[in-house]
């Protein structure tokens, strides 16, 4: 790339509104950032109308004198706004973390006699979009004969800041209303029919790096879901670079090409179409990860840059003590959102630094196993890119490199999925860029292979929590 250019990518996320401007001139250089909260305490809001007066604010501030050539969108997944043909809320919307619908997905589950795994790429999950309207048509059975738009809140937005935008969808959002078949690249008219969702509500599905709008003739960019958006940003969408976000969870995110996709899909991990290619993402995660640190510093009175200290003084895989990290749930290739944690092998000599090297082990071995169990799905993992806020200790990166089966490097990855979101904007342009965050190799320790004894441990606790697949 010879000239640079400039684009801005905005992250309509569960807490705040996110946006950045970057430079594209054969590297990456975010030259502004700005966040504007919905609260003071950072509670998530339901109001959209307040998603797209933020992110207006944030694209003025942005562009000020500045030539800015596109715009990208990204943002939390499975939000659902259903408006009406007037383009007035038609239900009351919902975000992912609204679990109100699972009752009315197990019903319709239990009555649906195909397999949501092998039409919809995913077992039948509360927090997805399809849960939300079931939920919603139940308390309003009117809805169907109301409804004529259903957005994410991506999707909300542009069409806010530009009326006469196209209705359309990119497929990775798509597949997160688990009424679309990733497959078949289609929407699934059997689940639509039977959830009674109108058919023209529905956006068309399109690519990531499509143009839909625009604003103050800024053309805007459909973007992809905020994982999705990440792994852009940082350069692992490509076959054997996984990422793993380290946030409120632990998120890995692993490219699966799609003539690898298993005959026999069971949806036991998390599928989506990329939206930039037509392969795909299968992501597990352990939900807990951020809560366990917090639950850490709580338990002990310490910060947590002090337990991470402690944790160092003691090698890796080397303690009698085992923690199965399931303080909020077990996640995918395993979901079970009741599932507990468990701390044993304690005497009366384990101490703090032996019991925040439990947790550490124990949370690094989780990722391990669920990367094992995707290379054996034929996803497997060369190098794994760690981002996020625990990056910042090093002990516990060092953890992770020890029990992870293939190299790993940290990211800058500062507001990587809004990043990505400028980077579908740059693609849009450039179909041949290639352009990521940089990283970094994190020194290896000794590789560890997971202990037999943590091993049995978590096929216990997986078992006596009853785990199972819906279809």
């Amino acid at each position: 790339m010879t000239q640079a250019i400039k684009l801005i990518g905005i992250d309509i996320g569960t807490s705040s509104v996110k946006a950045v401007r970057i430079r594209a001139d054969g590297d990456i250089v975010v030259e502004a950032a700005v966040s504007r909260p919905y609260a003071a305490d950072n509670a998530p809001t339901r109001d959209p109308a307040l998603w797209a007066r933020l992110a207006e604010e944030a694209l003025v501030a942005l562009t000020g004198n500045e030539t800015v050539s596109a715009i990208g969108f990204t943002g939390q997944m499975h939000a659902m706004v259903a408006l009406d043909d007037q383009g007035a809320l038609a239900a009351p919307v919902r975000l992912w973390l609204d679990m109100d619908g699972a009752p009315d997905l197990d019903a319709f589950v239990a009555a649906y006699p195909g397999s949501f795994a092998r039409e919809t790429g995913n077992i039948p999950l509360p927090d997805f979009t399809l849960a939300k309207w079931l939920w919603a048509r139940r308390l309003d059975p009117g809805l169907t004969g109301r409804a004529s738009g259903l957005y994410c809140a991506k999707d909300y937005v542009r069409a806010a800041l530009d009326p006469s935008a196209p209705f359309v969808v990119d497929r990775n959002e798509a597949t997160g209303m688990q009424v679309f078949d990733p497959f078949a690249d289609r929407w699934h008219d059997g689940l639509i029919e039977r959830a009674g969702l109108p058919r023209a509500a529905l956006p068309r599905p399109v690519a990531a790096t499509e143009a839909a709008g625009a604003w103050r003739g800024i053309p805007m960019v459909v973007g992809v879901g905020d994982q999705a958006a990440a792994a852009r940003a940082i350069g692992s969408l490509v076959p054997g670079v996984a990422s793993l976000s380290l946030g409120t969870s632990g998120v890995l995110s692993i490219p699966l090409m799609k003539s690898a996709l298993p005959a026999n899909w069971d949806g036991a991990f998390h599928l989506f179409p990329t939206g930039f290619d037509d392969n795909y993402q299968v992501i597990g995660t352990v939900p807990a990860f951020g809560a366990t640190l917090r639950w850490l510093e709580g338990l002990f009175g310490r910060p947590m840059a002090e337990l991470d200290a402690a944790a160092s003084s003691l090698p890796p895989g080397r303690g009698r003590e085992l923690f199965v990290p399931y303080l909020a749930g077990a996640g995918a290739p395993h979901p079970h959102h009741h599932l507990a944690a468990a701390l044993s092998g304690l005497t009366v000599a384990s101490g703090l630094a032996a019991i925040v090297r439990a947790v550490y082990d124990g949370l690094a071995q989780e990722l391990a196993a669920i990367a094992h169990e995707a290379a054996a799905i034929g996803a497997p993992s060369d190098v794994v890119l760690l981002s996020g806020g625990a990056t910042h200790l090093p002990g516990l990166v060092a953890t992770l490199a020890a029990f992870l089966p293939c190299e790993c490097r940290l990211v800058d990855a500062a507001e990587a999925s809004a990043v990505g979101a400028a980077l579908a904007a740059l693609d849009h342009l450039r179909s041949d860029s290639r352009l990521c965050l940089g990283t970094a190799a994190v020194p290896r320790v000794q590789s560890l292979a997971i202990r037999d004894d943590w091993r049995r441990a978590r096929e216990t606790a997986l078992a006596d929590g009853g785990v199972q697949h819906k279809d």
